[in-house]
């Protein structure tokens, strides 16, 4: 049986419900734009009562759909947490369709235009949450393979003592490189450093193995041998070095969504009230 995923949930339920929903309103848009709206004193379109229509709406949308952050953490819901998701994505697509018939496509610099700004913010950080969360995880069970996160330290680990076994044998130039190799190595950083994958530059390993390689042209046929196999440590350690970073660096990704979606939604929230209570106050 094919995996069906919250996009595809219920065949689709939420995107149709969104497709009729913004279909209806644009038609109704249109209807009142071309015969019955005349704009006496400049009035906004938003001060219509189709604008008033469509902003209740999409303001109530933008409330409900907010909930799915505390909703989807509640395990005694009937309705399941792929279908809220599905709801969440579309219908949040929607609201912006809603919020711009609302406005009548009329943006000003004040509280009502930050609104709607931040509402295209939220929905194109959502946007891409959605394309993370719908390839991250595929690539994150690709890098892993069979491992996990904490065996494949452990593997570091036990590389290192190797390669510290072998670079006793040798010249002291060895057991500097196969040390600064162990201890100078920036596996992750910040979410920014990762995504940037600026650990990666000015590599201890990546040093030591190319110092490794200089110094085994020098070797003579009694340490060949031993030279050659800390090569091929530090050659595993370099690969098992770039899969922590890329298993970091795809983790990452998926936290920036996170930092920019829910912040952004809660100053939406902000936006919101303060919009409402304005249209209030001067109605």
């Amino acid at each position: 049986m094919k995996h069906q995923g919250f996009l595809e949930y219920q065949r689709f339920r939420y995107l149709k419900a969104a497709w009729w929903l913004t279909a209806l309103g644009s038609a109704a848009y249109i209807w009142h734009r071309l015969y019955l709206f005349h704009a006496p004193g400049k009035l906004g379109y938003g001060g219509t009562w189709p604008g008033y229509f469509f902003g209740t709406a999409a303001a109530a949308l933008v409330v409900w759909l907010a909930w799915l952050g505390i909703r989807k953490r509640r395990y005694d819901t009937a309705t399941s947490t792929q279908g809220w998701l599905s709801a969440h994505v579309y219908l949040g697509c929607a609201v912006v369709v809603l919020a711009s018939l609302h406005c009548g496509f009329e943006l000003g610099w004040n509280t009502h235009s930050l609104a709607y700004l931040l509402l295209w913010m939220v929905v194109g950080s959502g946007i891409y949450g959605v394309v993370m969360f719908s390839r991250i995880p595929t690539r994150l069970t690709e890098t892993l393979g069979d491992t996990t996160l904490s065996a494949l330290m452990l593997q570091l680990r036990d590389v290192d003592a190797e390669a510290r076994r072998l670079a006793l044998t040798l010249p002291d130039q060895y057991n500097s490189l196969v040390l600064d190799a162990a201890t100078n190595t920036r596996l992750q950083g910040t979410a920014i450093q990762n995504l940037l994958n600026s650990t990666a530059k000015h590599c201890a390993t990546a040093r030591a193995l190319a110092g490794v390689e200089e110094l085994n042209q020098h070797l003579g046929a009694a340490t060949a041998r031993a030279g050659r196999e800390l090569y091929g440590q530090l050659v595993k350690r370099k690969g098992l070095v770039d899969r922590i970073r890329q298993i970091h660096r795809l983790m990452s990704k998926l936290r920036l969504w996170l930092l920019l979606h829910v912040p952004l939604a809660l100053a939406l929230l902000v936006a919101l009230v303060a919009h409402v209570v304005s249209v209030f106050i001067y109605w």
